[in-house]
């Protein structure tokens, strides 16, 4: 390894790229307050781990340090979104939502988030098998990975999405709707 920079240079910038990641990771993925050092904390040693396999002559170490702390931080927000989908909820009477508070569960009105899951599903069910498929892989994966379980290209994908859309559109969801117009 022949790192271009010294140490000296590259912590203020490495600290700096983990700190950014800490705090869109804190607003993005729900992770608390008190998470946000510790974040960066796991960013900036998990580059630091990684140092020694930093080649030069593939690129300067400003972009290898955002690329591991970038993809470090994508680890930790898909773990994050893991944890939501597949942790079961509490036997206590309280909630507790991406804003930190403390909500009483038994008070709390689901109702609208489960009208608006229905009312999604009703028009994913009006919608054709090619376009349903492709609807959910988008509700699961990025594009990227899309294209490459469908083997569609990215024009073909957006035609696709475009579609959904007007479907949705057309049943009374636009953005910055809250539902269905009844």
């Amino acid at each position: 390894m022949t790192v271009a920079a010294p140490l000296a240079d590259l912590t203020p910038y490495l600290l700096q790229q983990a700190a950014l990641r800490a705090s869109l990771l804190q607003t993005r993925f729900g992770f608390g307050a008190a998470d946000w050092a510790d974040l960066r904390q796991d960013l900036a040693l998990d580059c630091l781990r990684r140092l020694p396999r930093f080649d030069g002559s593939r690129g300067n170490w400003q972009g290898f340090v955002r690329g591991i702390v970038r993809n470090h931080a994508c680890i930790l927000a898909s773990r994050q979104i893991r944890r939501w989908q597949f942790e079961p909820l509490g036997e206590d009477d309280g909630s507790e939502s991406l804003d930190g508070k403390v909500y009483d569960a038994s008070a709390a009105d689901f109702r609208p988030v489960l009208e608006l899951g229905l009312d999604t599903e009703r028009v994913l069910a009006g919608l054709p098998e090619d376009l349903q498929s492709i609807a959910r892989y988008l509700a699961e994966m990025p594009v990227s990975a899309v294209r490459l379980k469908t083997g569609l290209t990215l024009s073909e994908i957006n035609r696709r999405i475009r579609r959904i859309r007007a479907a949705f559109v057309a049943a009374g969801y636009t953005p910055g709707s809250r539902g269905a117009a009844r």
